[in-house]
């Protein structure tokens, strides 16, 4: 008896150190390729991401799911400046693979809203004659705390990234650059998130991230095909527990992208899928999946 609850509370203690492992759910922020440019937008769009983290540990492997619906738009309230709103609803799963003990967390999660001013538009410069085009825009944002966040002393709560939101007020920077020669193009995108703390016990480390994506646009009367690959990088600094730095948090990934979008009059359509390359996350205990995206959007 004594040998049983010996085991149960060793098994008890790992769970609870376990769970500050990084699981990047709560990433920088997505906008990736954009719908038309210059037209307003509202549409829903829903993300999968898959993590297998504790690799080294049999009893305490775990598969983390994190789906996300989220509405989001684009709007123009003044000539030049692009506002984008993004509003998710998160749907996160684990299951201890020793077990087969699953948990469970599904809610509103952390609102963002992001403007860009354009600062270089030629494809409106009837004077252009090289048929190149680029169109520049830089910004920044916020990530409000509306997702719920409980995270107690000594990571009694559950792991961090399990959260519905990081319950803290983020701030973004970011870029955008899109360069188009008839029907081929190129889309760069940088941008950084800057933490605060979350509570008195857990503070996120900042977020780098930049993407570059080829596309090419195919007509068919009044439906437009694009096809596009690229390749995305995002970069996590350490966490802090308790004020100090978390070693099983933070690393890079890199992922290859393919994908497609479909113009319809007002509607446009589009899917990603992801494929990790390159990945070094939580001090080699955590590793990402394959990741995916849809969306559908009806322009105004």
């Amino acid at each position: 008896m004594k040998k049983l609850l010996y085991i149960t509370l060793l098994i008890s203690s790992l769970s609870a150190s376990a769970c500050d492992l990084c699981g990047c759910a709560n990433g920088s922020s997505f906008v990736g390729l954009l719908p038309r440019s210059g037209s307003q937008f509202v549409g829903l769009r829903y993300r999968l991401r898959s993590f297998d983290s504790h690799l080294n540990s049999q009893l305490l492997k775990t598969k983390e799911d994190y789906q996300t619906l989220e509405v989001w738009g684009r709007f123009y309230p003044v000539k030049n400046l692009q506002v984008m709103a993004f509003l998710p609803y998160n749907d996160n799963q684990q299951t201890l693979l020793y077990s087969g003990t699953e948990e469970r967390k599904n809610g509103v999660g952390d609102a963002t809203i992001l403007a860009h001013y354009n600062v270089l538009n030629t494809f409106l410069d009837s004077t252009n004659t090289s048929g190149i085009y680029h169109n520049l825009m830089i910004g920044g944002g916020v990530k409000l705390p509306t997702g719920k966040f409980e995270y107690g002393y000594g990571g009694e709560a559950v792991n961090p990234n399990f959260q519905l939101g990081t319950g803290s007020t983020d701030f973004l920077l970011s870029a955008i650059h899109t360069v188009r020669y008839k029907k081929l193009g190129l889309n760069t995108e940088v941008g950084g998130r800057i933490s605060t703390k979350s509570n008195e016990y857990y503070k996120f480390g900042n977020r780098l991230s930049a993407s570059i994506t080829a596309f090419y646009t195919k007509n068919f009367g009044h439906l437009s095909i694009m096809p596009n690959i690229g390749s995305t990088i995002d970069y996590g600094f350490k966490d802090r527990k308790d004020g100090v730095l978390n070693s099983q948090t933070g690393g890079y990934t890199l992922l290859g992208s393919l994908g497609v979008q479909a113009y319809y009059k007002a509607f446009t359509a589009g899917f990603t899928f992801q494929e990790p390359l390159v990945q070094n996350l939580g001090g080699g205990e955590l590793k990402t999946r394959p990741q995916s995206s849809v969306f559908l959007t009806v322009g105004f």
